[in-house]
């Protein structure tokens, strides 16, 4: 006989919890349940998972196998700790939270009132729940757990066609912070690089960007210092003079961040065995602007 899917619960229906709520296996999870602040979100979210039950977080955590808690991460700790002071913990229960930055402290009072416990952030953008829905299948999640719960909560991450990347709880702070370098660094550099274009007279930069970014993005996760490319990596400190009196003549407010850029790019140069005098060379045109 088949087992019945186990009940779950979404604590925070916004764009993570939306997207996790219509990609959850059928089979394997159904959910119930819904409990959030906002009028908005909670009706979009009741559109997409049409039968979900809007309930108090109390009561929404009472009564389902998992809850998933998809809220801000300064949110997190005091709404678990709200939720246990209300008896709202059922022992056996599953709990796990998508902040990046927190590992399984914040669970600890749940934890402590019999629940199973699990940090699972998804690295992944979530622009808007159909979007991040899209995107679950192959992206890797940082899951960490203690003995036991680490099983279950592969076996989540596997049903949204995820791979489970196990991340020390003591190194969770640290390996969200990377993240954030990684992708909303590239998000903010690539919409000023945009503005930057638009000001150039490009009707379309994405034409341009698009494939730049990506190639970049993929050559240095995958290679690091080695795959950096460009006139600070070859030591060309004509051309970075030339593209910082552009940005001061055209959009002056762009030149710091160019600044600061390409002394962080002349680090991993350097690394990546850049002659001593050509770092010298571009060294000296960046700290002209300081």
């Amino acid at each position: 006989m088949t087992a019945a899917p186990a009940s779950v619960s979404i604590i925070g229906p916004g764009r993570v919890g939306t997207a996790l709520a219509t990609a959850l296996p059928l089979e394997q999870y159904a959910v119930r349940f819904v409990a959030g602040r906002g009028p908005e979100s909670l009706a979009r979210f009741r559109a997409a998972v049409p039968g979900v039950e809007v309930r108090t977080p109390e009561d929404a955590a009472r009564d389902a196998d998992v809850v998933l808690l998809c809220v801000p991460d300064d949110v997190l700790a005091p709404l678990v700790r709200g939720l246990a002071v209300a008896d709202a913990v059922r022992p056996g229960s599953a709990w796990l939270h998508t902040a990046g930055g927190h590992g399984l402290a914040p669970l600890r009072p749940a934890m402590l009132a019999g629940a199973r416990v699990a940090a699972c952030h998804p690295a992944q953008t979530f622009p808007d729940p159909e979007a991040g829905a899209a995107a679950l299948p192959g992206t890797a999640w940082a899951v960490t757990a203690d003995g036991a719960d680490l099983a279950w909560a592969q076996r989540f991450v596997h049903a949204l066609g995820g791979t489970a990347v196990v991340v020390a709880d003591a190194n969770r702070a640290l390996y969200h912070a990377a993240l954030v370098l990684g992708a909303n660094g590239t998000s903010s550099v690539v919409a000023q690089a945009r503005e930057v274009l638009l000001g150039a007279g490009v009707a379309d930069p994405a034409a341009l960007l698009t494939p730049l970014v990506t190639a970049a993005a993929r050559n240095a996760a995958a290679r690091g210092a080695a795959a950096i490319t460009g006139p600070v990596r070859r030591g060309d400190a004509g051309t970075v003079a030339a593209n910082l009196a552009a940005l001061r003549a055209d959009v002056p407010e762009t030149a710091a961040a160019y600044v600061a850029l390409a002394r962080l790019a002349l680090r991993q140069a350097v690394r990546a065995g850049l002659p001593p005098e050509l770092a010298d060379a571009v060294g000296t045109i960046l700290s002209e602007e300081d």
